[in-house]
């Protein structure tokens, strides 16, 4: 009987043993949260997948991932604490934003299977991940904003010294590319159309060419571009080093559209989405701009004021990066940490 008490006592601290093995790390602040050598190697694997994405050629520490992963459970004990914790009815209401938005972009109600099938694309998660990530991270930027104001508002402005050499250091980057600006007749076609609509837009070229109509009163007639059917068929600017818009179109069609003589309409283009009449309105060569040339040829912004912003912004980020640490100091000053986890470096 004894044997067999000892056997079972063995077992039991075998069975203890094992467990404490797998525990990485304890944080307490207002309660007991545990971090086990599953959960940090599982967030190691992560950040290995982004240095490799990233072609990083540090390797990922362990011991410093594991400290990260403190500082987050440090924030979100510390703002379930001090009452910056989001309710389940505020995270519903984000969701439902992003859904709105989401409506927005494509222009009619997106349902939620849509909704869901958009958060695993553009994100790799379900929508209780998704819920998770956006409640944790709300949490923390509100909690931050909260408690540490003073530091965030510790930013400076640009000085004028600063500006300058911004630009003087960034200057072969100041430059705008071969633009034209265009206005379009466009008519999208599928396999089964292409003919019928290739067909129609030859009657309107037609048109055109015979002066029987100006191109003005053509684009309502005919266009199918609802979005610049009431701005007389204008699409706004199209550069020539784009490329996105010219995988987008088509580079025969980009080419096409560059030959052009300013604000004589085209023959019939054919792009990756349909049929055009394109007439160029504006054409401008390349140019190096100066510190005080708007940043491109539609915009009130000039060169200097986008420097500004953009340093502006720079700094706004730091004073924020400033303050989050000031927040996590505070918390592990409060908080009683242990690790346990002994991995390599």
């Amino acid at each position: 009987m004894k044997k067999k008490i000892g056997i079972v006592f063995l077992l039991l601290i075998i069975s203890s043993f094992s467990l404490f093995a797998e525990v990485a790390a304890t944080v307490r602040l207002n309660t007991l949260e545990t971090i086990t050598v599953e959960e940090l190697n599982s967030r190691v694997a992560e950040y290995q997948v982004q240095a490799a994405n990233a072609n990083s050629p540090m390797p990922v520490n362990p011991l410093e991932v594991l400290d990260v992963m403190i500082n987050d459970a440090l924030v979100l004990q510390g703002a379930t604490r001090d009452g910056y914790m989001l309710t389940d009815i505020q995270v519903t209401s984000l969701v439902n934003q992003q859904k709105q938005y989401l409506s927005e972009q494509a222009g009619q109600p997106v349902s939620d299977a849509q909704f869901e099938l958009a958060i695993k694309q553009s994100y790799n998660m379900n929508l209780s991940e998704f819920k998770k990530i956006l409640k944790d991270s709300t949490t923390v930027d509100q909690y931050v904003k909260g408690t540490q104001l003073n530091v965030i508002n510790s930013f400076k402005e640009p000085t004028e010294e600063a500006i300058n050499e911004f630009y003087r250091t960034n200057r072969a980057e100041f430059i705008n590319p071969e633009l034209v600006k265009i206005s379009h007749i466009f008519m999208p076609f599928t396999a089964e159309t292409k003919t019928a609509v290739k067909k129609e837009m030859d009657t309107v070229a037609r048109f055109l060419r015979y002066n029987t109509y100006t191109f003005e009163e053509l684009v309502p007639k005919y266009s199918k571009d609802l979005d610049s059917v009431n701005k007389g068929g204008d699409i706004g600017w199209l550069a020539y080093d784009d490329d996105n818009m010219k995988n987008a179109l088509g580079a025969a069609f980009f080419e096409a559209v560059f030959a052009l003589d300013l604000g004589k309409p085209s023959g019939v283009l054919e792009s990756k989405g349909g049929y055009h009449i394109v007439k160029v309105t504006t054409h401008t060569d390349p140019k190096l701009l100066s510190i005080t040339d708007k940043i491109n040829p539609d915009s009130t912004v000039t060169v200097k004021q986008y420097i500004r912003q953009t340093l502006t912004n720079r700094s706004k980020q730091e004073a924020y990066l400033r303050a989050i640490d000031a927040l996590v100091a505070k918390l592990r000053g409060e908080a009683t940490i242990e690790i346990m986890y002994k991995g390599e470096m």
